[in-house]
């Protein structure tokens, strides 16, 4: 049985949904999707700050709220919406890319469910409590996977990000500006990284929430940050502008080769054609070969000296961002996704695991 309507489910941001649409279009399939981050005013404006009250005077633990049973409660509401969307479009398989809780019952109910876990591995308990309801799930995380597999869930399989090779591109004119550019949310791990950056060079950019919050008497990294958001055509921008593109990622148990899961930038940032400086993953010789197609470090004395090193050598520089550049566009994209999607349905329709 082939694929023919599939429903997508995730966030606005990032635009996993668009790049999902446009990739099974291009194999023939039809897709709808549902943003499943849209709240109903009641939730934000009353619910949400009654429930803040009582946690502020600890009326209530933060993990509990008195209205858990309302139907206009985030996760209701979005999981009503989802069974309204499932019988407004009778699709044939649910894309769900994985992150936002929904009701149990809901899940139980959907066609042929797919799941795309794309969040830490730290939180895949929560995969395993629904796992029972997805006929496949999919993960970032190789570490993950093995979970769900030795729990006893066989369709279970390890699925990288990629990326939109039309949202991320070369713009070859572009003159480079900074020495390291940064985008990600504050965490003390990430200032740990950031500031042994600026022992190196002063000339870094820095976009994320919490950053100014947490150096307001930190001149120097402050005067680093420029925004709290930044993404599609500036991103790509500020990706050129940069000599290196810095990666540090703030989740995975253990470090270096241990951590298991990539984020988005791994692939995101050698498509735009700019070098990426990164940590590393037990995925990551799979994809990108350290050297070749990225630069990595280990701790942060060797992300000092790797980046004084790749600096004095913008030649190097170039060489590696080219030999990613091609072959993260040649191997990496939502096509990969899609296609693998359809081999997966087909194999379930078939009798047959893939």
């Amino acid at each position: 049985m082939y694929l023919k309507k599939i429903l997508i489910v995730y966030s606005a941001n990032p635009p996993i949904i668009a790049n999902l649409a446009e990739a099974f279009a291009r194999h023939g399939v039809v897709a709808d999707f549902l943003l499943a981050d849209q709240t109903h005013w009641f939730d934000r404006w009353v619910i949400r700050k009654i429930n803040k009250q009582f946690h502020n005077f600890r009326v209530l633990p933060k993990h509990k709220t008195v209205f858990s049973k309302h139907p206009l409660a985030h996760q209701n509401h979005r999981s009503n919406r989802l069974a309204a969307k499932i019988a407004e479009l009778s699709p044939d398989a649910v894309f769900l890319v994985r992150g936002i809780n929904f009701n149990h019952d809901v899940l139980a109910k959907a066609p042929t469910l797919i799941g795309w876990w794309v969040e830490r591995e730290e939180r895949v308990a929560e995969a395993l409590r629904e796992a029972e309801f997805f006929a496949w799930y999919f993960f970032i995380s190789r570490a993950a996977t093995e979970t769900l597999l030795q729990a006893g869930f066989p369709n279970a399989s390890y699925l990288s990000h990629v990326v939109n090779p039309e949202r991320f591109y070369r713009l070859s004119a572009v003159e480079k500006k900074y020495d390291v550019c940064f985008v990600g949310n504050w965490s003390p791990h990430r200032q740990r990284h950031l500031e042994a950056i600026l022992e190196v060079t002063p000339n870094v950019v820095i976009y994320g929430r919490k950053w100014r919050r947490n150096n307001l008497t930190n001149r120097r990294l402050l005067a680093a940050v420029k925004g709290r958001w930044i993404d599609g055509e500036p991103l790509n921008m500020l990706y050129n502008q940069s000599r290196v593109v810095f990666n540090v990622t703030n989740w995975g148990a253990g470090a270096g080769k241990a951590r298991s899961g990539m984020n988005m930038r791994i692939f995101e940032v050698p498509a735009s054609g700019a070098f990426l400086l990164t940590d590393e993953s037990r995925e990551m010789d799979e994809f990108l070969m350290p050297g070749e197609h990225v630069g990595t470090y280990g701790d942060v004395s060797d992300l000092k000296a790797q980046l004084r090193r790749y600096l004095a050598a913008p030649a190097e520089l170039r060489r590696i961002a080219d030999n990613g550049y091609r072959h993260v566009r040649q191997n990496y994209t939502y096509d990969v996704v899609a296609q693998r999607v359809i081999e997966v349905y087909q194999g379930l329709k078939g009798g047959r695991a893939r």
